[in-house]
């Protein structure tokens, strides 16, 4: 009798067990990943991360990626092979692309859907800066046809339309919205070696007299958190380029107004990204070289307050620079548009700051350019040989002649006036009274 007991006991530890375990099941959510931008290391291990980490059930991999710039995008395919829960890929909506390492992401999942309009391809690299080239076999029927598929698609694109949906190991199936592809997928099964799932999105409910399809399980929308987000501004070319030129030109203002401030702190969250973009992104290196020359000879110019041939050669270089800045055609070159919106604004305010603004600071009220020649002020900071002096309490920047060294606390006298750079000489026997 006390065997039967235990028996019956443990069976029903079994069912409340299997019951809680489809209760759980049940109340799973649809996981919606975000795949978009080029992708890097940091943003390969968000994904791999949610995967590993956010129960579900099912994935959803929304792409619309121009590529893979660097990391180890094989830790990701994996991941997705591995995963406790069906993964279903989704380039869309319209216009997406699925290029290089990011369409092979798409080959991993265990149901691939696009929607119309969608472009696929430039397979070849799949990671920018990396060794992964076009021998990736997914999880496909028949690898020799895919290998053919991956070399067609090697240097050119394909769009996925409705009247051909199929793009062998890249797409299976049309879906024009995320909406209707959840709903579709309600009641497919979907094996995995010895594993088995049934998805099940949705039901029907009457409404009004009228059954309509509705979703069973909450929707959930992944992103990345406020730090990946700042930083990955820099993940494409363009934005790269565009913050480099903000914290150059931020930078540039700070040295000729000889202060610290917010600009200071925009043109360093600037550079912050930049750099980013730098270190993730094939760049190529000519073009950084190209654009300090460039911005040295806008800035030699406009600090002289003149708009000459070095305005037009340093417009010139930049934009060169921001056409030609990574290595990335044609997966994703940077955007025209914005490398001339982001030349154009440098320019200007670089212009505007240093013949307007700058001087409006550093102007006084009791003299014009001609009546300092011949004053005498104080330096703020040891000319060698340049530094900041005051002059009737403004803050110019000044040089003295090579090979003299002139101590903060020091008398100068004002020689000349390049622009709005000061030359002094110093003075032997002024002392600070004197000057004060």
């Amino acid at each position: 009798m006390r065997i039967v007991r235990l028996i019956l006991l443990g069976s029903l530890a079994v069912g409340l067990v299997a019951g809680a375990a489809l209760a759980g099941s049940h109340d799973d959510p649809i996981v919606v990943i975000d795949v978009g931008d080029p992708m890097d290391q940091r943003s390969i291990d968000y994904v791999v991360d949610v995967v590993q980490s956010e129960r579900a059930h099912l994935y959803i991999l929304k792409i619309d990626s121009p590529g893979v710039s660097s990391g180890d995008i094989s830790a990701l395919y994996e991941a997705i092979v591995e995963s406790p829960a069906p993964v279903i890929s989704w380039i869309g909506p319209y216009p997406a692309v699925a290029y290089g390492g990011a369409a092979f992401l798409a080959s991993y999942a265990d149901i691939r859907a696009a929607a119309p309009g969608s472009m696929i391809g430039y397979l070849d690299p799949a990671v920018q800066r990396g060794n992964l080239q076009h021998s990736i076999v997914g999880p496909v029927n028949d690898p020799d046809l895919f290998r053919a598929e991956q070399v067609t698609l090697a240097d050119s694109a394909v769009a996925v339309t409705v009247e051909d949906p199929v793009v062998l190991g890249f797409v299976d199936r049309v879906d024009p919205a995320l909406g209707q592809l959840i709903a579709s997928l309600d009641g497919t099964t979907v094996s995995r070696g010895s594993e088995v799932w049934e998805i099940s999105t949705a039901g029907s409910e009457v409404v009004d007299g009228q059954s309509v399809i509705v979703s069973t399980r909450t929707v959930k929308f992944m992103k990345p958190g406020l730090v990946d987000r700042f930083l990955r501004l820099g993940a494409r070319p363009e934005t790269a380029f565009l913050f480099l030129l903000i914290g150059a030109a931020f930078a540039v203002f700070e040295f000729y107004a000889a202060g610290r401030g917010l600009m200071a702190a925009v043109a360093s969250m600037s550079l912050l990204v930049a750099g980013y973009g730098l270190a993730t992104l094939p760049i190529w290196w000519p073009a950084l070289i190209m654009i300090l020359v460039g911005l040295g000879i806008v800035v030699w110019g406009f600090a002289q307050n003149r708009v000459d041939w070095r305005a037009v050669v340093g417009v010139a270089l930049l934009l060169a620079a921001g056409l030609m800045f990574t290595t990335t055609r044609p997966a994703y070159p940077p955007a025209a548009w914005m490398v001339m919106l982001a030349v154009a604004a440098s320019v200007v305010f670089i212009w505007y700051s240093l013949t307007t603004v700058v001087r409006g600071r550093f102007a006084t009220p009791t003299f014009g350019r001609e009546g300092m020649l011949g004053k005498r002020c104080l330096a703020v900071s040891d000319l060698d040989p340049e530094g900041v002096v005051m002059v009737d309490g403004a803050r110019w920047r000044a040089t003295v002649n090579r090979g003299i060294v002139v101590g903060a606390g020091g008398g100068v006298d004002i020689v000349g006036i390049t622009g709005l750079v000061l030359e002094v000489d110093p003075v032997a026997t002024a002392g600070r009274e004197e000057i004060l």
